[in-house]
């Protein structure tokens, strides 16, 4: 007579082996979870720790559009500089006031120019628009003074 009843158990062994508690399954599985979590851990540093080169000057964050982007005409122009920096805007060879640089929040160095009636430029023109950012240091004076050029296009 067979030692094993109608279901297959041995006399005796009245519990069922889960899947996951069998020989191999679960070191298969545990082995899976630290490869998973060391695979994120490992792209996570990486991409942290990569340093990105930005190609503005000390004291520029950025600009609004970015360097050779397509805008529609009545797009913002403007930048982002760091705390302690006062910048001045040239859009297309027009020299924007200081009170009409205000688009963006200043308070947190963002200083934008949105074209309008009774403002020195209503409207864009369509084509290819440079603009020029002039920036000085109101804290640190012994920084010297950024420029930077870019251009853009609009339709």
């Amino acid at each position: 007579m067979n030692p094993a009843g109608s279901d297959g158990r041995r006399d005796g062994d009245d519990r069922r082996v889960p899947w996951a508690l069998r020989r191999g399954v679960s070191v298969a599985v545990t082995t899976g979870a630290i490869v998973a979590a060391a695979a994120v851990v490992l792209a996570v540093w990486l991409t942290r720790s990569s340093e990105t080169v930005s190609s503005y000057p000390v004291g520029l964050q950025g600009v609004v559009p970015a360097p050779d982007a397509q805008v529609p005409r009545q797009t913002p122009v403007g930048v982002r500089v760091d705390p302690g920096w006062e910048p001045t805007l040239v859009i297309d060879g027009v020299s924007i006031p200081l009170g009409q640089l205000d688009a963006g929040t200043t308070q947190l160095g963002e200083y934008f120019f949105a074209p309008g009636e009774g403002k020195v430029i209503s409207q864009l023109r369509s084509g290819k628009i440079c603009a020029v950012v002039r920036a000085a240091p109101v804290t640190a004076l012994e920084a010297p003074d950024l420029v930077y050029e870019w251009c853009f296009v609009t339709f």
